[in-house]
């Protein structure tokens, strides 16, 4: 008899192999999602170009345009929209005769888009079906070629293209993979048909609207990945039970990973038995939500206990091995226990909200330049394990407003210090018109002429710009002394040399040299 170990290996090989071979199919919705985008974008175009001759046109044009059904019913939902904000001058434009033609573009569009998402959903659903009746064949003899030999005399079963069309057709959590497909679709219509509305009657660029359009296909194509995945899944399970009751095979055993994706749900149920009889998915059967990786395999009496099975560390992404037996909960006991309460969270945190920390190191390496972290890794592990750090960043973000990035850090490490005196720029001399009269008198006291303070601004290479504009105070911080000059009037307001430093203006300083040399 195989040992436990076996079966574990060969369960999360199969389901590997399920999910590789969907890899193509995967790629193939990539492309058929990246093609609908360029010819919705085209379409678009081409539509709001027709209708550009019709930027001055009477109502009887207007309505030639559309038939007057129609034209009422698109004004009657605007003036709805219009009428829940409270926005009473959009109402009013909206009664102007010349909006007809407005309307006509954006019933041209909307149709536009509901036929190209209709085409892209019959490709869809055509490739992933394809997809899914070779998973459900493949699952289904390859679990018999591993288990027979361990049922001798087991009767094998060829499989009916009626039961892979009926698994096909098999509704999970009250929905099947066409209907998914076409309720995706429906969803991104609906969300486009609103950004073409709220477009046109915020006059945004044709541009506005397909960049828009596109970031909302880049939505659909991640949808239709997530879901192909899915039911891969479910059909390679499903067959799987199949299978075993074809054997005569009564129990199965439910296998989770052992590393941070997986969720409290299917880790509570790894390594329990069910009655095949009993199989049920979304209950005892995966998937149990999308995107589950989770898998089956059969309970056969007798079978030699021992051996092992993979984790994977979530503090290194190395994987190890623990005994066979160890189950999802006692796993995550261990984990917690080296590493701390909170390891296994923020792994799942990594995980699980990659595609927004991806997006959300694109806006900042374009903000921060080398400044920026490398990559998704090392985004995450700023976020997630260096606070500190990460709040560093975050402020640069906010603040950075086209400086460069070194005069944020000395605003930084300034507040840091406690001390406000303004944000940091690029020394920028201003005019000198005159000079306010304590000006004068502290210049006589600390025995410095004007000419000598009026050099403090030369030779400064950062100032600290301090209150708001047009009143705006620019201190000009040299080593050998500090001039305050207002950017509107350019009256000094204030001047002392090295010798009449405080602790504060020595803290700054030091500060400046940190960062700009």
């Amino acid at each position: 008899m195989s040992s436990d170990k076996y079966w574990a290996l060969r369960a999360l090989q199969r389901e590997q192999e399920a999910h590789g071979g969907a890899a193509d199919a995967q790629k193939r919705l990539a492309v058929l999602y990246s093609d609908a985008d360029k010819d919705l974008v085209h379409m678009i175009d081409r539509v709001f170009q027709n209708y550009r001759k019709y930027a001055v046109i009477d109502e009887q044009k207007a309505r030639e345009l559309l038939s007057v059904q129609e034209t009422a019913e698109v004004l009657a939902k605007l003036r709805k929209l219009f009428e829940e904000t409270g926005d009473v001058e959009a109402l009013a434009r909206l009664n102007a005769p010349a909006y007809g033609y407005r309307i006509s573009r954006l019933q041209a569009a909307r149709r536009a888009i509901e036929a190209e998402l209709d085409k892209l959903a019959g490709q869809e659903e055509k490739a992933g079906s394809q997809q899914l009746v070779k998973a459900y064949d493949d699952s289904y003899y390859k679990t018999m070629y591993d288990t027979l030999p361990e049922l001798p005399g087991g009767p094998v079963i060829p499989l009916s293209q009626g039961a892979v069309n009926q698994a096909l057709q098999n509704r999970w959590k009250g929905e099947n993979y066409s209907s998914r497909v076409w309720k995706n679709r429906d969803a991104l219509a609906s969300e486009g048909g609103k950004i073409i509305d709220a477009g046109v009657v915020s006059g945004k660029s044709i541009r506005q609207m397909t960049a828009e359009l596109s970031d909302l296909m880049d939505v659909g194509a991640y949808a239709a990945a997530r879901l192909l995945r899915t039911e891969v899944n479910r059909m390679h399970n499903d067959a799987a039970i199949q299978s075993y009751k074809a054997m005569g095979v009564k129990e199965y055993t439910y296998l989770a990973t052992l590393d941070a994706r997986t969720c409290a749900v299917c880790g509570a149920l790894d390594m329990k038995v069910f009655k095949v009889s009993e199989a049920k998915t979304g209950v005892n059967l995966p998937p149990m939500h999308p995107n589950d990786r989770c898998t089956v395999m059969p309970k056969i009496p007798g079978v030699k206990t021992g051996g092992e099975r993979i984790a994977r560390n979530p503090e290194t992404g190395r994987s190890y091995k623990v005994p066979a037996g160890t189950t999802y909960e006692e796993w995550r006991k261990s984990i917690t226990e080296k590493y701390g309460a909170d390891s296994l969270e923020t792994a799942q945190k990594k995980y699980w909200n990659r595609k927004a920390d991806t997006a959300q190191l694109g806006r900042i390496q374009k903000a921060l330049g080398r400044d920026a972290p490398r990559d998704l890794a090392e985004l995450q592990r700023w976020k997630y394990n260096e606070p500190e750090k990460w709040e560093d960043v975050k402020y640069y973000v906010r603040n950075i407003n086209g400086r460069p990035v070194e005069y944020v850090k000395i605003d930084r490490e300034v507040e840091k210090l406690g001390i406000k005196k303004g944000k940091a720029y690029p020394a920028e001399p201003v005019e000198i018109r005159g000079w306010r009269a304590h000006a004068e008198k502290r210049l006589s006291e600390r025995g410095l002429t004007k000419e000598q303070a009026a050099g403090f601004m030369n030779q400064a290479k950062v100032m600290m710009k301090q209150y708001p504009a047009p009143a705006t105070l620019f201190n000009y911080y040299s080593a050998n002394g500090i001039l305050g000059v207002k950017a509107d009037s350019g009256i000094v307001q204030t001047a002392y040399g090295k010798d009449d430093f405080m602790n504060e203006t020595l803290k700054i300083l030091e500060v400046i040299k940190k960062y700009v040399k």
